[in-house]
C-alpha cells in the first residue's frame, strides 16, 4: 500500500511502419464507457501530432490521422566495445509546449544529459540540461529528475533552477524518472528506482512524497497521470533483466492495488499521457499505442519511445 518516507528514510522505418494505415480496436477506455459529464463540457481534444523516438535514433513527428511523418533530427546510436556501459543511445524524447524538444540519452560521454531541440529539430546546446527525464505542467515549468532530485525549471529558462526536491535521506544513485505532471491538481508522480512516488510540487522534499512498492518479483517501469487516477507499467524482473510481458494497470496510490487496464501481449518500453491527462500512449513491443475513450489504435514500427505533442 501506499507509503510516506519519514526523514530516515529511420530510415527504413517509413517503408516498414508509417505507410500503414494502423489499426484501430475497441476498448473499455481508461475506466470503461465514460458517463456523460455533469458539467457539460467536452473533454480536451486527442492531439493531432505524436512525437517519436524509434530505435535508429531518428526523432519522428507523426501525424496521427495521416500517419505522415518527418524526421526530424537523428541521434545513431554508437557502440564502443571498450566502453563497458554500452556507448551512446537515445533514450526517450519529450515534447515541451513552446514546440521545443528535450531528448534524453545515454551512456557516454555520461548518462543523464537531455539535448534540447528547437521545434524544426536543431541542436540548442546552450538549453541542454543534465538530467534523466523531464515532464511539464502544459503551461511554464519543467520538472527535471536528477541525482539531487526533483529539480523545477521554468519553461523560459531551462537552465535555472527554481528549487529542488531533494531525495529521501536514504536514497542514492536514483534519479526520478517518468515525470508526469497531474493536470488537475499541482502533483507529480514519478518512479525512483523500483518504487512509484506522487509529490505536491510545493513539498519541501521527496521525502514527502507517497511511495508504492512493487509486487513481489517486479518492477515499476513507468508511470502516467491521467484524469481518472494514475496508470502505471507493472514489469517482472527487475530493470537490468526486464522479463514477460508487461502490465498495464490502473494503481490506487493510497491502497497500492492494481487493476488491468488493457491487454498486453508484449514488453512496454515507453508511457505517456496528454497535458490534459485525457489519453493514454505507450510503446509496446516498437508499436505505437494510443487510447481514446472507448478506442484503443495501433500504429506498427521500430519505436522504443514517445509523447504527445500539443494538441492543434
Amino acid at each position: 500500500m501506499g507509503r510516506r518516507l519519514g526523514p530516515a528514510l529511420a530510415s527504413f522505418l517509413f517503408a516498414l511502419a508509417l505507410a500503414a494505415c494502423g489499426d484501430e480496436k475497441s476498448s473499455e477506455g481508461l475506466t470503461g464507457p465514460r458517463p456523460p459529464s455533469e458539467t457539460g463540457a467536452s473533454p480536451a481534444p486527442l492531439p493531432a501530432q505524436i512525437v517519436a523516438l524509434t530505435k535508429q535514433g531518428d526523432i519522428v513527428v507523426i501525424d496521427r490521422e495521416t500517419r505522415e511523418s518527418r524526421v526530424i533530427a537523428s541521434f545513431p546510436p554508437r557502440e564502443d566495445p571498450q566502453v563497458e556501459a554500452g556507448s551512446f543511445r537515445a533514450v526517450d524524447v519529450t515534447a515541451l509546449p513552446d514546440g521545443r524538444f528535450l531528448v534524453a540519452t545515454c551512456c557516454e560521454p555520461a548518462a543523464g544529459h537531455m539535448y534540447a531541440l528547437s521545434e524544426d529539430g536543431h541542436r540548442l546546446k546552450d538549453q541542454d540540461i543534465f538530467a534523466e527525464d523531464a515532464g511539464h505542467d502544459a503551461d511554464s515549468r519543467v520538472a527535471s529528475g536528477e541525482l539531487v532530485g526533483l529539480v523545477i525549471r521554468p519553461l523560459s529558462d531551462l537552465n535555472s533552477a527554481a528549487y529542488t526536491l531533494a531525495p529521501p535521506p536514504d536514497v542514492s544513485g536514483f534519479s526520478p524518472d517518468s515525470i508526469s505532471w497531474s493536470a488537475a491538481d499541482d502533483n507529480i508522480v514519478f518512479t525512483l528506482g523500483d518504487t512509484i512516488g506522487v509529490v505536491e510540487v510545493s513539498a519541501d522534499s521527496l521525502a514527502d512524497a507517497t511511495y508504492v512498492d512493487p509486487p513481489d518479483g517486479s518492477y515499476w517501469a513507468g508511470v502516467a497521470s491521467t484524469t481518472e487516477g494514475t496508470v502505471a507499467i507493472e514489469q517482472g524482473g527487475d530493470s537490468l533483466h526486464p522479463s514477460g510481458p508487461s502490465r498495464l494497470v490502473r494503481l490506487d496510490i493510497d491502497t497500492g492495488s492494481s487493476t488491468k487496464l488493457v491487454s498486453i501481449d508484449g514488453r512496454i518500453t515507453d508511457l505517456a499521457a496528454d497535458p490534459t491527462g485525457n489519453y493514454l500512449l505507450w510503446v509496446e513491443g516498437g508499436d505505437l499505442h494510443w487510447l481514446a475513450a472507448d478506442v484503443e489504435a495501433t500504429l506498427p514500427g521500430d519505436f522504443v519511445a514517445a509523447g504527445w505533442m500539443s494538441a492543434a
